[in-house]
């Protein structure tokens, strides 16, 4: 056990000096956090809900929109660098597993990368908890970095990985840009493909924001019905946030079976 949390202790303290030192990172996640900020303090839609704590609910999908898709942008090409033939033998010599060596780097990136994000999720937090003299609106932002990001951020970290695994980095990282705004934003009613937008499918966290966050019941269902879009209340959130959490944790299987089918000589890397 001891060697496990070493090798696993080792590897996110690499990578987090790895992905911080990465220009893709902040080149990708500060101007999109930073249109977040931006819509999230302008947005009529946002600012003209009056319920305080219902107005950081609101921040928080906007920052979950547009500033996690900047993680997924990011962190793309990190499972491939560690999955190249020659350096998987190279890197089997050192303490822990695979398995273990994976999470590392993707916890390492990971805490890098979403540390400004959540940073600025909390500072609105604080900023209308001041203005509303009440601690609630705080309280909220920091369930939304619980229930909302940090699912959400797993989610797109771990198939963006795959996906760089998969493919050249750089098709990747487009993918990944399509792939998160088909499954979040992309509304049936618009255009006419499935999509898993509205359903306890999509990784945004919507179901979590409306029945914990208090943000409008559209955020949710999209006006969508049926088995998959079930009225936004605590059951449909809480299987909203496992299917994500599941949905990260089968990327990762994924990524660390291709690593292991490429140890074997059955596939090549993708590059950089």
């Amino acid at each position: 056990m001891t060697l496990i949390w070493s090798a696993v202790h080792g590897s996110v303290r690499y990578e987090a000096r790895m992905a911080a030192r990465g220009r893709v990172l902040w080149l990708s996640l500060l101007p999109l956090t930073a249109l977040a900020v931006l819509l999230a303090l302008s947005s009529p839609a946002v600012t003209g809900e009056t319920d305080a704590a219902g107005r950081v609910g609101m921040m928080v999908m906007v920052v979950d929109t547009f500033a996690v898709v900047g993680l997924g942008v990011a962190l793309a090409g990190r499972l491939t660098q560690h999955s190249r033939p020659g350096l998987i033998d190279v890197l089997d010599t050192t303490p822990g597993g695979r398995t273990t060596r994976l999470a590392g780097v993707l916890i390492g990136g990971l805490a890098v990368s979403l540390a400004p994000v959540v940073a600025v999720v909390v500072l609105l937090g604080a900023i209308t908890t001041v203005q509303a003299g009440s601690a609630v609106p705080l309280g909220t932002a920091a369930l939304g970095v619980v229930t909302v990001l940090v699912p959400a951020a797993l989610a797109i970290t771990t198939f963006a990985g795959l996906l760089g695994m998969l493919l050249p980095v750089a098709l990747a990282r487009v993918l990944v840009v399509a792939v998160w705004f088909w499954a979040t934003q992309l509304s049936p009613s618009i255009v006419p493909v499935p999509t898993p937008t509205g359903t306890v499918l999509s990784p945004l966290g919507g179901y979590q924001a409306v029945a914990w966050l208090g943000v409008p019941e559209l955020w949710a269902d999209r006006q969508r019905s049926g088995v998959l879009s079930p009225p936004p209340d605590s059951g449909s959130a809480v299987v909203n946030l496992v299917v994500v959490l599941a949905l990260a944790a089968v990327f990762f299987l994924a990524a660390r079976l291709v690593m292991a089918l490429r140890a074997n000589g059955y596939g090549t890397g993708a590059g950089a």
